[in-house]
């Protein structure tokens, strides 16, 4: 399992349609640097691509201690190459980030399980500041899971990176029974492991896990 290495705090459950979130640009006339102001460059419009390439989600919950009140998910998305983001000056070269999380609708399904739609390439490439065309890469899925929706419940992780995204992929994510709901410190981030065996033997036999299958539309 890799661990979950940025947390989205307060995932939403539908799958926006709109932009995300942006203001329009002022000007696109190429150059090779753009004002930015307290740090921060202008929020660029970010558009979908009308086709995006898309994987039904199949979530299932096997051996779970309680019910879960929250079971959600959600897309990053990240521009990867520095040199179509803004510098944002100083000593170090600091250009500004480009990231974007994008909500996925898990719905109920029939055999208590959920289903969903993720998309590998859903936000469109484009030069948004002059300097050049900004390309998307979809890095990895995160799952949330709580006893409920309260900050003190422990929030069980896992992320579906990049590379584990494919036709037919299935994965499983181990978690310790003993941090439901709540686990020593209060709204605690619990990720989960790929296998049992990086769990300490006596605790091997109090585990749940999360079962996330992938299927590749036509």
């Amino acid at each position: 399992m890799k661990s979950a290495s940025v947390i989205a705090p307060g995932l939403l459950l539908a799958l926006v349609a709109t932009a995300c979130g942006s203001t329009p640009m002022q000007s696109q006339v190429p150059r090779t640097h753009v004002d930015v102001k307290d740090n921060q460059p202008p929020k660029p419009v970010i558009h979908r691509n009308p086709h995006p390439t898309a994987y039904e989600v199949t979530v299932a919950i096997k051996d779970a201690p309680g019910p879960f009140e929250v079971v959600d998910a959600a897309m990053q998305y990240q521009v990867l190459d520095p040199s179509c983001r803004p510098d944002l000056g100083g000593m170090a070269g600091t250009r500004a980030t480009l990231v974007e999380w994008v909500p996925v609708q898990l719905r109920p399904a029939t055999n208590g399980g959920y289903r969903g739609v993720i998309y590998e390439d859903l936000l469109k490439d484009e030069d948004y500041y002059g300097l050049g065309v900004c390309h998307w890469t979809m890095v990895a899925v995160q799952f949330r899971l709580k006893a409920t929706s309260k900050p003190s419940d422990a929030e069980f992780s896992y992320h579906l990176h990049r590379d584990d995204i494919r036709d037919g992929a299935s994965l499983k994510a181990y978690f310790w029974k003993g941090m439901y709901p709540r686990a020593p410190v209060d709204g605690m981030t619990v990720p989960g492991n790929e296998t049992p065996d990086k769990f300490k033997n006596e605790v091997r036999d109090q585990l749940f896990y999360l079962q996330v299958e992938l299927k590749k539309e036509a």
